[in-house]
């Protein structure tokens, strides 16, 4: 029963980081290059998902320049006392670029799934 559950969080982290990436994938340059430079405008209220965010738009540019290497999930970067205010400061960057861009949303609806969930995988 224990490695059953292992493998289901398993899984469901693995779909969560497959709609990042397809999200990512979606996204114009000039839309990654708006997220990108949003994170350092904005006020560092949620630095480790900030850095993420920015993390994997530069991730998805060099994907296309065919630079490839494992994008890490957000927990990676967010340590498990940011996040709640990770949540928050996605919901916040979120409205910025509503409704402009949908795969924009797609992206974020993404991040607020795995960060919701907590993305983290655990042995119960």
């Amino acid at each position: 029963m224990m490695a059953t559950q292992a493998n289901q969080i398993d899984r469901t982290t693995d779909v969560e980081l497959r709609s990042i990436k397809a999200a990512l994938a979606r996204m114009s340059e000039a839309e990654l290059d708006a997220l990108s430079e949003t994170t350092y405008r904005l006020d560092q209220f949620a630095p480790a998902l900030l850095a993420w965010l920015d993390s994997a738009c530069v991730w998805q540019v060099q994907h296309r320049a065919g630079i490839h290497y494992d994008l890490q999930p957000p927990e990676t970067a967010i340590p498990p006392e940011q996040g709640d205010i990770s949540i928050d400061g996605a919901v916040v960057v979120r409205r910025l670029f509503l409704p402009d861009s949908p795969a924009m949303s797609a992206l974020f609806d993404a991040v607020l799934a795995r960060l919701s969930s907590g993305g983290r995988q655990t042995n119960h």
